[in-house]
Protein backbone atom coordinates (compact mmCIF):
# COMPACT_ATOMS: atom_id res chain seq x y z
CA UNK A 1 0.00 0.00 0.00
CA UNK A 2 1.63 3.11 -1.38
CA UNK A 3 0.14 7.07 -1.22
CA UNK A 4 1.41 9.00 -3.70
CA UNK A 5 3.70 12.04 -2.57
CA UNK A 6 0.81 14.48 -3.23
CA UNK A 7 -1.51 13.06 -1.16
CA UNK A 8 0.55 12.95 1.26
CA UNK A 9 0.97 16.70 0.84
CA UNK A 10 -2.23 16.71 1.16
CA UNK A 11 -2.81 14.51 4.05
CA UNK A 12 -0.29 16.79 6.17
CA UNK A 13 -2.43 19.63 6.30
CA UNK A 14 -5.44 17.87 8.27
CA UNK A 15 -6.14 16.89 11.31
CA UNK A 16 -8.47 14.44 13.37
CA UNK A 17 -11.28 16.45 15.17
CA UNK A 18 -13.58 14.39 17.17
CA UNK A 19 -17.38 15.99 17.75
CA UNK A 20 -16.91 14.92 21.45
CA UNK A 21 -14.12 14.91 24.18
CA UNK A 22 -12.94 11.66 24.91
CA UNK A 23 -10.57 10.36 28.21
CA UNK A 24 -7.29 9.80 26.51
CA UNK A 25 -4.28 7.67 27.40
CA UNK A 26 -1.50 10.38 26.57
CA UNK A 27 -1.40 14.29 26.25
CA UNK A 28 -2.45 14.94 22.67
CA UNK A 29 -4.13 18.07 20.73
CA UNK A 30 -7.87 17.06 21.29
CA UNK A 31 -10.04 18.12 24.68
CA UNK A 32 -10.40 15.78 27.39
CA UNK A 33 -13.17 15.39 29.42
CA UNK A 34 -10.75 16.09 32.19
CA UNK A 35 -9.86 19.22 33.87
CA UNK A 36 -6.61 20.83 34.75
CA UNK A 37 -3.66 23.28 33.65
CA UNK A 38 -4.40 23.12 29.54
CA UNK A 39 -4.54 26.22 27.43
CA UNK A 40 -7.92 26.53 26.96
CA UNK A 41 -10.28 27.75 29.79
CA UNK A 42 -13.40 25.81 30.77
CA UNK A 43 -14.75 27.22 34.07
CA UNK A 44 -14.17 28.35 37.24
CA UNK A 45 -14.62 27.13 40.78
CA UNK A 46 -14.38 28.12 44.43
CA UNK A 47 -10.78 28.77 45.96
CA UNK A 48 -9.84 25.42 48.22
CA UNK A 49 -7.36 25.42 50.48
CA UNK A 50 -4.04 23.90 49.13
CA UNK A 51 -4.91 25.75 45.68
CA UNK A 52 -1.74 27.55 44.15
CA UNK A 53 -2.47 31.04 44.24
CA UNK A 54 -1.59 31.56 40.45
CA UNK A 55 -4.58 30.35 39.50
CA UNK A 56 -6.47 32.67 41.29
CA UNK A 57 -8.48 35.46 38.79
CA UNK A 58 -7.36 38.26 41.01
CA UNK A 59 -9.32 40.67 38.71
CA UNK A 60 -12.40 38.75 39.34
CA UNK A 61 -11.50 38.77 43.54
CA UNK A 62 -11.20 42.25 42.67
CA UNK A 63 -14.40 43.27 41.65
CA UNK A 64 -16.39 40.71 43.45
CA UNK A 65 -13.99 40.18 46.68
CA UNK A 66 -14.43 36.44 46.17
CA UNK A 67 -11.56 33.88 45.59
CA UNK A 68 -11.97 31.83 42.46
CA UNK A 69 -9.63 29.23 40.62
CA UNK A 70 -10.01 28.78 36.77
CA UNK A 71 -9.67 25.45 35.15
CA UNK A 72 -8.75 24.66 31.79
CA UNK A 73 -9.16 21.98 29.70
CA UNK A 74 -6.68 19.42 29.52
CA UNK A 75 -5.44 18.52 25.73
CA UNK A 76 -5.23 14.48 25.13
CA UNK A 77 -5.35 12.34 22.58
CA UNK A 78 -8.34 10.19 20.74
CA UNK A 79 -7.96 6.57 19.33
CA UNK A 80 -9.06 5.85 16.32
CA UNK A 81 -10.69 2.45 15.89
CA UNK A 82 -10.52 1.46 11.74
CA UNK A 83 -12.89 -1.67 11.16
CA UNK A 84 -12.96 -3.09 7.67
CA UNK A 85 -15.27 -5.43 6.72
CA UNK A 86 -13.62 -8.26 5.56
CA UNK A 87 -16.25 -10.18 3.88
CA UNK A 88 -16.02 -11.48 0.32
CA UNK A 89 -18.30 -9.03 -0.91
CA UNK A 90 -15.71 -7.02 -0.33
CA UNK A 91 -13.16 -9.10 -1.37
CA UNK A 92 -14.74 -10.83 -4.62
CA UNK A 93 -12.66 -10.40 -7.35
CA UNK A 94 -15.24 -8.93 -9.46
CA UNK A 95 -15.59 -6.80 -6.59
CA UNK A 96 -11.78 -6.34 -5.14
CA UNK A 97 -11.81 -2.27 -6.28
CA UNK A 98 -13.87 -2.08 -2.90
CA UNK A 99 -11.67 -3.64 -0.72
CA UNK A 100 -8.94 -1.33 -2.15
CA UNK A 101 -11.00 1.67 -1.88
CA UNK A 102 -11.61 0.79 1.76
CA UNK A 103 -7.80 -0.24 2.55
CA UNK A 104 -6.74 3.26 1.12
CA UNK A 105 -9.08 5.34 3.02
CA UNK A 106 -7.60 3.49 6.40
CA UNK A 107 -4.17 4.60 4.89
CA UNK A 108 -5.27 8.32 4.68
CA UNK A 109 -6.93 8.42 7.72
CA UNK A 110 -4.59 6.35 9.82
CA UNK A 111 -1.61 8.58 8.43
CA UNK A 112 -3.42 11.70 9.53
CA UNK A 113 -4.10 10.16 13.29
CA UNK A 114 -0.56 8.99 13.63
CA UNK A 115 0.71 12.23 12.61
CA UNK A 116 -1.30 14.25 15.42
CA UNK A 117 -0.37 11.43 17.98
CA UNK A 118 -3.28 9.56 17.82
CA UNK A 119 -3.29 5.76 18.38
CA UNK A 120 -4.87 3.91 15.19
CA UNK A 121 -6.13 0.25 16.21
CA UNK A 122 -7.56 -1.71 12.88
CA UNK A 123 -9.55 -4.69 12.67
CA UNK A 124 -10.53 -6.48 9.58
CA UNK A 125 -13.96 -8.50 10.15
CA UNK A 126 -13.52 -12.24 8.83
CA UNK A 127 -9.47 -11.32 9.43
CA UNK A 128 -6.09 -10.13 11.55
CA UNK A 129 -6.72 -7.40 14.20
CA UNK A 130 -3.64 -5.42 14.88
CA UNK A 131 -2.09 -3.95 17.66
CA UNK A 132 -2.19 0.03 18.76
CA UNK A 133 0.24 1.72 16.31
CA UNK A 134 1.49 5.46 17.55
CA UNK A 135 3.35 8.06 15.88
CA UNK A 136 4.33 9.26 12.77
CA UNK A 137 6.70 6.47 12.04
CA UNK A 138 4.21 3.87 12.69
CA UNK A 139 2.82 4.30 9.24
CA UNK A 140 5.02 1.91 7.99
CA UNK A 141 4.09 -0.97 10.08
CA UNK A 142 0.91 0.23 9.71
CA UNK A 143 0.59 0.11 5.87
CA UNK A 144 2.43 -3.06 5.90
CA UNK A 145 -0.37 -4.86 7.96
CA UNK A 146 -2.93 -3.49 5.13
CA UNK A 147 -1.11 -5.33 2.86
CA UNK A 148 -1.10 -8.56 4.93
CA UNK A 149 -4.84 -7.98 5.40
CA UNK A 150 -5.37 -7.79 1.84
CA UNK A 151 -3.37 -11.21 1.32
CA UNK A 152 -5.56 -12.82 3.48
CA UNK A 153 -8.75 -11.23 2.91
CA UNK A 154 -8.14 -11.89 -0.94
CA UNK A 155 -7.62 -15.09 -0.92
CA UNK A 156 -9.04 -18.24 -1.86
CA UNK A 157 -9.39 -19.72 0.86
CA UNK A 158 -11.31 -16.66 2.73
CA UNK A 159 -14.98 -18.34 3.52
CA UNK A 160 -17.93 -16.28 4.79
CA UNK A 161 -18.37 -14.93 7.64
CA UNK A 162 -20.98 -13.79 11.02
CA UNK A 163 -20.34 -10.05 10.14
CA UNK A 164 -22.54 -9.09 13.16
CA UNK A 165 -20.60 -11.84 15.74
CA UNK A 166 -17.05 -10.99 14.19
CA UNK A 167 -17.73 -7.10 14.51
CA UNK A 168 -19.15 -7.66 18.18
CA UNK A 169 -15.46 -9.62 18.87
CA UNK A 170 -13.74 -6.42 17.52
CA UNK A 171 -15.60 -3.98 19.67
CA UNK A 172 -14.57 -6.21 23.01
CA UNK A 173 -11.06 -5.29 21.89
CA UNK A 174 -11.25 -1.78 22.52
CA UNK A 175 -9.97 -0.72 25.77
CA UNK A 176 -10.92 3.32 25.62
CA UNK A 177 -14.29 5.06 24.50
CA UNK A 178 -12.79 6.91 20.74
CA UNK A 179 -13.96 7.42 17.17
CA UNK A 180 -14.75 4.20 15.04
CA UNK A 181 -14.60 4.25 11.66
CA UNK A 182 -16.34 1.76 9.57
CA UNK A 183 -15.81 0.74 6.48
CA UNK A 184 -18.52 -1.84 4.80
CA UNK A 185 -20.79 -1.79 1.96
CA UNK A 186 -23.38 -2.74 3.80
CA UNK A 187 -25.83 -4.52 1.91
CA UNK A 188 -27.22 -6.70 4.38
CA UNK A 189 -30.13 -6.21 5.74
CA UNK A 190 -30.94 -3.16 8.44
CA UNK A 191 -31.34 -5.54 10.84
CA UNK A 192 -27.71 -6.63 10.63
CA UNK A 193 -26.72 -3.21 10.25
CA UNK A 194 -27.66 -2.46 13.96
CA UNK A 195 -26.42 -5.68 15.28
CA UNK A 196 -22.96 -5.20 13.75
CA UNK A 197 -22.45 -1.53 15.39
CA UNK A 198 -23.84 -2.40 18.00
CA UNK A 199 -21.06 -2.96 19.94
CA UNK A 200 -19.36 0.19 19.33
CA UNK A 201 -22.49 2.19 19.56
CA UNK A 202 -22.67 0.61 23.64
CA UNK A 203 -19.23 1.27 23.75
CA UNK A 204 -19.90 4.99 23.89
CA UNK A 205 -17.97 5.18 20.02
CA UNK A 206 -17.81 8.34 17.65
CA UNK A 207 -19.04 6.20 15.22
CA UNK A 208 -18.80 7.15 11.36
CA UNK A 209 -19.73 5.13 8.69
CA UNK A 210 -18.77 4.98 5.06
CA UNK A 211 -20.25 2.90 2.49
CA UNK A 212 -17.97 1.33 -0.31
CA UNK A 213 -19.72 0.70 -3.14
CA UNK A 214 -18.28 -0.90 -6.60
CA UNK A 215 -19.62 0.35 -9.79
CA UNK A 216 -20.97 -3.46 -10.13
CA UNK A 217 -23.12 -2.63 -7.60
CA UNK A 218 -24.86 0.67 -8.86
CA UNK A 219 -24.33 -0.94 -12.70
CA UNK A 220 -24.62 -4.64 -12.18
CA UNK A 221 -27.42 -5.70 -14.58
CA UNK A 222 -27.52 -5.62 -18.01
CA UNK A 223 -30.67 -6.55 -20.67
CA UNK A 224 -29.35 -10.18 -20.93
CA UNK A 225 -31.95 -12.78 -21.21
CA UNK A 226 -30.68 -15.55 -19.19
CA UNK A 227 -27.75 -15.43 -16.69
CA UNK A 228 -26.32 -17.36 -13.24
CA UNK A 229 -25.65 -15.11 -10.21
CA UNK A 230 -23.20 -15.95 -7.70
CA UNK A 231 -23.38 -15.29 -3.95
CA UNK A 232 -19.93 -14.22 -3.04
CA UNK A 233 -20.66 -14.83 0.68
CA UNK A 234 -22.08 -18.47 0.20
CA UNK A 235 -21.40 -19.98 -3.07
CA UNK A 236 -24.98 -20.35 -4.09
CA UNK A 237 -26.08 -19.78 -7.42
CA UNK A 238 -29.34 -17.78 -8.98
CA UNK A 239 -30.89 -17.68 -12.22
CA UNK A 240 -32.48 -15.01 -13.60
CA UNK A 241 -33.83 -13.73 -16.55
CA UNK A 242 -32.27 -10.07 -16.69
CA UNK A 243 -34.23 -7.11 -18.68
CA UNK A 244 -34.48 -3.24 -18.09
CA UNK A 245 -37.78 -4.30 -15.98
CA UNK A 246 -35.18 -6.18 -13.51
CA UNK A 247 -32.82 -3.39 -13.93
CA UNK A 248 -35.15 -0.78 -12.88
CA UNK A 249 -36.48 -2.92 -10.00
CA UNK A 250 -32.95 -3.67 -8.83
CA UNK A 251 -32.19 0.26 -8.59
CA UNK A 252 -35.76 0.77 -6.91
CA UNK A 253 -34.56 -1.67 -4.20
CA UNK A 254 -31.14 -0.28 -3.97
CA UNK A 255 -32.10 3.26 -3.02
CA UNK A 256 -34.59 2.09 -0.66
CA UNK A 257 -31.79 0.04 1.17
CA UNK A 258 -29.58 2.74 1.33
CA UNK A 259 -32.37 5.12 2.07
CA UNK A 260 -32.89 2.84 5.18
CA UNK A 261 -28.95 3.03 6.07
CA UNK A 262 -29.32 6.76 5.96
CA UNK A 263 -32.14 6.84 8.37
CA UNK A 264 -30.80 4.64 11.10
CA UNK A 265 -27.36 6.28 10.92
CA UNK A 266 -29.21 9.38 11.57
CA UNK A 267 -31.31 8.49 14.09
CA UNK A 268 -28.29 6.99 16.32
CA UNK A 269 -26.43 9.57 15.87
CA UNK A 270 -23.59 7.74 12.82
CA UNK A 271 -22.41 10.17 10.36
CA UNK A 272 -22.51 8.10 6.96
CA UNK A 273 -21.01 8.85 3.51
CA UNK A 274 -21.10 7.04 0.39
CA UNK A 275 -17.78 6.19 -1.48
CA UNK A 276 -17.86 4.45 -4.92
CA UNK A 277 -14.60 2.47 -5.78
CA UNK A 278 -14.49 3.57 -10.05
CA UNK A 279 -12.09 2.94 -12.45
CA UNK A 280 -11.63 6.56 -13.48
CA UNK A 281 -9.82 7.81 -10.65
CA UNK A 282 -6.92 7.02 -8.72
CA UNK A 283 -8.10 5.50 -5.17
CA UNK A 284 -6.16 7.11 -3.05
CA UNK A 285 -7.72 10.90 -4.73
CA UNK A 286 -10.94 9.35 -3.82
CA UNK A 287 -10.15 7.97 -0.13
CA UNK A 288 -8.52 11.89 0.39
CA UNK A 289 -12.10 13.43 -1.02
CA UNK A 290 -14.29 10.36 1.30
CA UNK A 291 -12.09 11.64 4.23
CA UNK A 292 -12.30 15.87 3.50
CA UNK A 293 -16.13 15.25 3.04
CA UNK A 294 -16.96 13.67 6.08
CA UNK A 295 -16.14 16.48 8.84
CA UNK A 296 -14.13 13.87 10.48
CA UNK A 297 -10.87 15.64 9.47
CA UNK A 298 -10.06 19.20 9.00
Amino acid sequence: MQLTPEILRLLDALALRSKRSFYGQRQGAHRSQRRGHGVEFAEYRNYELGDSPRAIDWNLYSRSDKLYVKRYLEEENVELYVIIDGSRSMSHSALRSKWDLAASIAACASYIALATQDPVTISVLGGPHSQSFWGGKAFTPLTRFIDASTQFITSDDTTSINLAEEARHAATRTKFPGICLFLSDFLYPIETVAATLAGFRARNMEIHAIQVLGSIDLRPISDTRQATLIDSETGATHGLSLNAESAKRYDELLTEHNAALRQYCLKHQISYIQAVADSERPLDRIALDTITSMGLFV
